[in-house]
Formats: structure tokens, sequence, C-alpha cells
């Protein structure tokens, strides 16, 4: 079986996992959305641009469990040498003590998995870790953070080093 497939088998096992292990009242409850427009360095395939959307649900004040599926195309070559990544992750948000309580870390696991022919592209499970920012508006949230990866591949390792901005509602 291709990594790819197998990646994706994990990644809907994971996001089972995450719906059906929060009690039902703080699905409902708790659950914030987020969509934002992420910025993608990556070792193996240069600088590529895209979306990220998450849910997360809080499990305590400082402890958050977050879902997030991210895409980013390499487009600076051109869309007929275009490559596009997929990215989903599972991670844990902590919520920094402080006054203004605006920073978080946020970590756990994903993939990488890169949409291409390329049968050597990099593609394969990753590990996470990150800091985030919150800026409170109106009647939503403007969140920015920097978490960078650890792509496992078959053959070796790469990284990649996202920014992201967007919205929680």
């Amino acid at each position: 079986m291709h990594v790819s497939g197998i990646l994706r088998r994990l990644t809907f096992i994971a996001s089972l996992v995450f719906l059906f292990s929060i009690p039902a009242s703080a699905q409902l409850g708790n659950a914030r959305f987020g969509i934002g427009f992420n910025t993608l360095l990556s070792s193996e395939d240069g600088f590529g641009m895209g979306f990220r959307g998450r849910v997360s649900s809080a499990i305590n004040a400082d402890l958050s469990m977050a879902f997030d599926l991210g895409v980013s195309g390499f487009v600076l070559n051109g869309r007929d040498d275009a490559k596009y990544v997929l990215d989903p992750q599972v991670a844990l948000i902590v919520t920094m003590p402080g006054i203004n309580r605006s920073s978080y870390l946020i970590g756990g696991m994903g993939a990488y998995i890169n949409t291409s022919d390329d049968t050597n592209a990099m593609e394969g499970p990753t590990i996470h870790l990150g800091i985030g920012w919150v800026r409170a508006l109106s009647e939503s949230v403007l969140f920015y953070e920097i978490n960078p990866a650890l792509i496992i591949g078959k053959k070796g390792v790469g990284a990649a080093i996202p920014f992201r901005i967007g919205i929680i509602f």
C-alpha cells in the first residue's frame, strides 16, 4: 500500500478518535472553528502558500485538542510544475499563563502528503511543535502561529516551517 493511503487512513482514524473521545456536551459547547492563510517553507518543495482549517475543543481552561487540515501549493514555478501538499494534524494546545493569556504552545503529530506523481517526493508522518498568539476582535479572535514540523520520510527526514494567520469563530 502506498504511504499516502496509509496516512489518509491514519488521519481518518485520528479524526474519529478526536470526535468520539470528548464528551458530547464539550463537542457542542466548546467547539471552536478557525480558518486561515498558510505559508509553508519546505526543505523539499521550497515556498508554498495555502489555506488551513481547524476545529478545537477545550479539555479544561489551559488545554485544548485540535484537528487541522491544510493544503499548500508550491506554484512559484508555474502551474505546470506546481506541487500540492496536504498536511493534516492532530494537536494539543496549551494556553500559556499570564495576564492576557494571548500566547499558546501547539504540538502533536500529522502527515505530509504530497499529491504529485513523483515517486521520490518527500512524504510521511510528521511531528510538530510551535507557538502561537491570539488577539481578541469584536466577536472573533485573530490568531497567528509558527508550527515547525519534522517530516519522517522513507529514506530521510525533511522539515516544514509554516506561518499561519487566520480567524477563530
